[in-house]
């Protein structure tokens, strides 16, 4: 079932408005849309209940990095619709900012997690500089905007896919990745330690597909980037997974997973308990999909799947 434009309706988009709690779905995200048993359980809950899931420290440590980060190196940031001229580039009261905003937004999951995010401040430091070091040596000294947001809809799709780039001058554009260090504990005693996360030889394909979306919005030259506390690695394209051919047809990849999730939606009428019967259950025992569910993940998943998590 191919559905054209021509045959959109009202009624076919009413069939999205099951998801966000009833709120509805009015565009697809490139860094979310990799796994459909996920969206089910995740997009079928309300916003204001997606903003209470537990996260451990590893995204807040990425978002202290990349925000600060951008902060200091880019001239314009978008906020929703604002758009900011970064005027203040102090950067002891933007990262002390950026830390505020993580503890007011995203409290720790437990105990093991709340020591994380104190040894984790030491961490972010020196990560900082190896993405402003970074940035620099992709960038020069173009003129830089952060967290724009660009959108594509392939022939046939239904909405929107709506995404933010990272950083982005004129002629090019870098989306950065942070590889948080993992807490651990010493064999043998009751203590912690922080071990640093490796930088990979070879682009992971999920942010490749994130890149291709930009990509194919901008037509500028991409460029994707790892940092820790240690080095940087940039891969751009000379790499055959950044070639812009490459990047056409994981673009191309993308687009057809969305409409066939599309026209799931519309096979199912939006209703949400028979898309969960084309969705893979949950697999419960995955190291951190699955690991700190709140009440209502819990019991839509026990309303979806029949499991008890």
């Amino acid at each position: 079932m191919i559905l054209k434009q021509d045959y959109i309706t009202k009624e076919i988009l009413d069939y999205f408005k099951s998801f966000n709690g009833g709120q509805g779905l009015d565009h697809w995200s490139p860094s979310s849309s990799q796994n459909f048993t996920r969206f089910v359980l995740n997009y079928s809950l309300p916003q204001e209940i997606r903003r209470l899931f537990r996260i451990r420290y590893k995204a807040p440590f990425g978002n202290l990095v990349n925000n600060t980060a951008q902060r200091l190196t880019c001239e314009v940031l978008y906020q929703g619709d604002k758009k900011i001229t970064l005027e203040n580039k102090n950067y002891d009261e933007i990262f002390q900012q950026e830390l505020d905003a993580i503890d007011k937004n995203s409290p720790p999951v437990d105990a093991k997690d709340k020591l994380a995010r104190e040894m984790m401040i030491s961490y972010a430091h020196p990560t900082i500089e190896n993405m402003k070091k970074a940035v620099k040596e992709i960038f020069g000294n173009e003129k830089l905007v952060a967290e724009r947001y660009v959108s594509s809809k392939d022939k046939d799709m239904l909405i929107d896919i709506i995404g933010r780039v990272d950083y982005e001058s004129n002629t090019k554009i870098g989306e950065a990745k942070t590889k948080p260090p993992t807490i651990k504990k010493k064999r043998g005693k009751d203590e912690y330690y922080m071990a640093s996360t490796q930088l990979p030889n070879d682009p992971d394909p999920m942010h490749i597909s994130q890149v291709s979306f930009y990509y194919h919005c901008t037509n500028r030259k991409p460029f994707l980037f790892y940092v820790n506390e240690n080095e940087y690695r940039i891969f751009d394209d000379t790499h055959d997974m950044l070639r812009s051919d490459y990047l056409e047809h994981q673009y191309n990849l993308l687009t057809q997973r969305l409409k066939s999730w599309e026209q799931l939606i519309v096979f199912c009428k939006g209703d949400i308990q028979k898309l969960s019967s084309f969705a893979e259950p949950p697999e419960l025992n995955h190291p951190f999909y699955y690991r700190d569910l709140i009440d209502d993940q819990k019991k839509q998943i026990k309303q979806l799947w029949g499991l008890d998590a």
